[in-house]
C-alpha cells in the first residue's frame, strides 16, 4: 500500500480519462469524488468519451451524475471544462461521425492544467487509470501541487480519510464489473517549485 499525500485535505479532483469514472460508476462510488474533493473537474473530451454510448457499462450512471452535477445549485457539482481539444474533436465528428482520437482525453486535461491550474495554490488530485497520465503531468511541469493517483489509490485515500470503511470492498465491486481495471495502488506527487 502506498502512502497517502498527507497534506491534501480538500483538493480539486480532476479525472483525465474515462477509466476511473467507468469503474467508480460500476461500484456505485462516483459520490466519493465529491467527498474527497472540493470540486470535481472533467474535460469535455472525458465526458464525451464516457457517455458516447449509453449502452456501455457505467455510461448511463456517468451521464446521470454529470447531469446532476451540472444542475444549478447542485450539492455535488461537476465542472465540465471546455477545451480546444474537445472543440476540435466535435468539429471532426461532424465531418466524419466515425472519427476517433486516441488519447484526446489526456491531451485535453494537460491543456486544462496548463490554462487553469498552472501557478495555483489550490491542491489538485488527479485520479487516473491510463498509465500515461503521471508522465504527461510530470513532463508538462505544471507549477502547482498535484498528486496523481490510480483509482485503487483513490479508494485507499478515501478509506484513510474515514470516508469509507473498506477500500477493498469497493475495489472488489470494481473488479467484479471490470476485471481488467488497473490494480496498481500508485501515488505520484508533483510539487510546485518553491522560491528561496
Amino acid at each position: 500500500m502506498s502512502l497517502a499525500p498527507a497534506q491534501i485535505e480538500k483538493p480539486d479532483v480532476i479525472v483525465p480519462d474515462t477509466g476511473p469514472l467507468i469503474h467508480l460508476a460500476q461500484a456505485n462510488a462516483l459520490h466519493l469524488l465529491h467527498e474527497v474533493g472540493s470540486r470535481v473537474v472533467v474535460t469535455d473530451m472525458v465526458a464525451i468519451e464516457a457517455t458516447a454510448n449509453l449502452k456501455k457499462p457505467g455510461a448511463a450512471e456517468i451521464q446521470n451524475w454529470l447531469d446532476r452535477g451540472a444542475s444549478l445549485g447542485s450539492n455535488a457539482p461537476v465542472l465540465i471544462e471546455k477545451t480546444d481539444v474537445g472543440r476540435a474533436f466535435l468539429a471532426s465528428r461532424q465531418a466524419d461521425p466515425t472519427f476517433r482520437w486516441r488519447g484526446a482525453g489526456e491531451l485535453a486535461i494537460v491543456e486544462w492544467l496548463r490554462d487553469k491550474v498552472d501557478h495555483t495554490d489550490q491542491a489538485v488530485l488527479v485520479v487516473y487509470e491510463n498509465g500515461r497520465v503521471p508522465r504527461m503531468v510530470g513532463d508538462y511541469g505544471v507549477h502547482a501541487d498535484i498528486d496523481v493517483v490510480t483509482t485503487r489509490a483513490f479508494l485507499e485515500l478515501a478509506q484513510r480519510q474515514g470516508i469509507i470503511s473498506s477500500a477493498d470492498d469497493y475495489w472488489k465491486q470494481v473488479v467484479a464489473a471490470a476485471p481488467t481495471a488497473n490494480p496498481d495502488d500508485v501515488v505520484t506527487m508533483h510539487r510546485k517549485p518553491r522560491s528561496c
